[in-house]
């Protein structure tokens, strides 16, 4: 990985790791491939907020979901609001250990969870095989550090603000293994 691609992550991860709160919004799209039918590209609008050590929440809601989230430190809910189902159960104390139960027990994963860990720097860069620094390019409005990373099953661009406050704004994963190669796109506006 370049060394300057390295530190900007690590930038980033610092910048979230020290942030005691966040909230963000971000619009997702992604390619859904059906098996006999053409490709499709569908949009939802994420809200997520987060106070550290043990709260967050979170709302999606646009093409294929309707759904929300609530961690307290204790129990983690969630609601699909179309299918009217509300699930609960209590999960360990912290946000970090609360998504791994969560993934390791459901199998469901929390769109943009990378980014609410503690330390994002690990779980983004953990598999990484290479990584280059593109230059400055624009994501969500402003001028953004833009970054291409390779892994073994996938591709991914992050886009960071350039500017005193490194967030990132943008995120494009490629599955490069998966039939007729999707994409998942997320930027970040707040």
């Amino acid at each position: 990985v370049d060394p300057r691609t390295d530190a900007l992550v690590r930038q980033m991860s610092d910048r979230l790791a020290s942030a005691a709160a966040f909230a963000l919004e971000a619009e997702e799209l992604y390619d859904e491939v059906p098996e006999h039918s053409p490709r499709r590209q569908l949009t939802n609008v994420r809200h997520v907020a987060l106070r550290r050590p043990n709260r967050l929440v979170g709302d999606a809601s646009g093409d294929a979901v309707n759904r929300s989230f609530w961690y307290d430190g204790r129990v983690f809910a969630a609601l699909d609001k179309e299918e009217h189902i509300w699930a609960s159960g209590e999960v360990p104390p912290t946000v970090d250990a609360a998504l791994d139960w969560v993934f390791q027990r459901t199998g469901t994963v929390v769109p943009l969870a990378d980014f609410l860990y503690a330390d994002s720097y690990e779980r983004l860069m953990g598999s990484v095989q290479r990584g280059e620094y593109l230059g400055i390019h624009e994501a969500a409005g402003v001028p953004c550090h833009h970054l291409a990373f390779e892994q073994a099953t996938i591709d991914w661009q992050l886009w960071i603000d350039a500017g005193k406050d490194p967030l990132p704004r943008k995120l494009v994963i490629t599955y490069k293994t998966e039939d007729e190669v999707p994409q998942y796109t997320v930027i970040i506006r707040k």
